[in-house]
């Protein structure tokens, strides 16, 4: 099948160097990420590949391959639904919203003789490194709470774009510090759990509570900044307490289930 999605400006450099199905991209060479992850008769991978990219240059790109991967859901009781058709519509959401994503190169997905398949393939994330993977302790304290602030900003974003992440571990935002802005950029990956939240609190805590839970090295004041930032709020006021509070609570009771 064709695809469904070019990137206005790679789509040339793509279709000239023959990258126009997902049959093209499986005969690339490259390069298996992890083992595959298996759902009743369906597989998924993700492969890393360089290709050429539009000014003359080569790129990293990640390959995720789907076949009879799917998730049902109300909408999709039955056959279920592609889960990377679900995190392509997240990216292009995310895009058109303007929150920072993995940028997406090309999307196809094929219904052939009940054998469906789905391919997705974003831009790597060069020169920036997920938060888990962050040196805090190598860190200066202002480079510290300007990563705080800056993912707590990207967070607020996306939350307040109608969204929420619905997978929100440390291992699924990246950052990278420019010197020149005195800024880290934040940016999300894995978004195929991606939602609009209809001004819902509880999925919003969600990620909140997630992010922080899973960020290890982070001082229980460090945490407390974080929210600070994420409300636009020098100190925490009565709502900000009352955020705090709801935060300390679910991750009592889930470290005690």
């Amino acid at each position: 099948m064709k695809a469904s999605y070019f990137h206005p400006h790679w789509r040339l450099a793509l279709q000239g160097h023959g990258l126009k199905t997902i049959s093209d991209w499986l005969a690339l060479d490259k390069t298996l990420i992890d083992e595959p992850n298996h759902r009743g008769r369906g597989i998924s991978q993700v492969f890393r590949a360089r290709v050429s990219d539009p000014w003359g240059g080569e790129a990293t790109v990640y390959i995720k391959h789907q076949r009879n991967y799917v998730r049902r859901s109300l909408l999709h009781p039955l056959s279920g639904q592609a889960t990377l058709y679900q995190e392509y519509k997240a990216l292009m959401g995310c895009w058109q919203a303007g929150v920072p994503v993995a940028e997406p190169l090309f999307f196809a997905a094929s219904n052939l003789n009940g054998d469906r398949e789905a391919m997705l393939v974003s831009l790597d994330l060069a020169g920036f490194q997920s938060l888990d993977q962050v040196a805090l302790d190598q860190l200066s304290t202002a480079r510290r709470f300007a990563l705080i602030r800056d993912v707590a900003a990207v967070v607020r974003l996306l939350h307040e774009r109608g969204l929420v992440h619905q997978n929100l571990y440390p291992k699924h935002v990246f950052v990278s510090w420019s010197e020149a802005m005195q800024r880290f950029d934040a940016r999300f990956i894995d978004m195929e759990r991606c939602r609009p939240h209809y001004h819902a609190l509880r999925p919003r805590l969600r990620d909140l509570d997630s992010l922080a839970r899973r960020s290890e090295g982070f001082s229980a004041r460090d945490k407390i900044r974080f929210l600070h930032h994420y409300m636009v709020q020098p100190k925490l006021g009565t709502q900000g307490r009352s955020l705090l509070g709801r935060l300390e609570r679910k991750s009592k009771a889930l470290a005690g289930s």
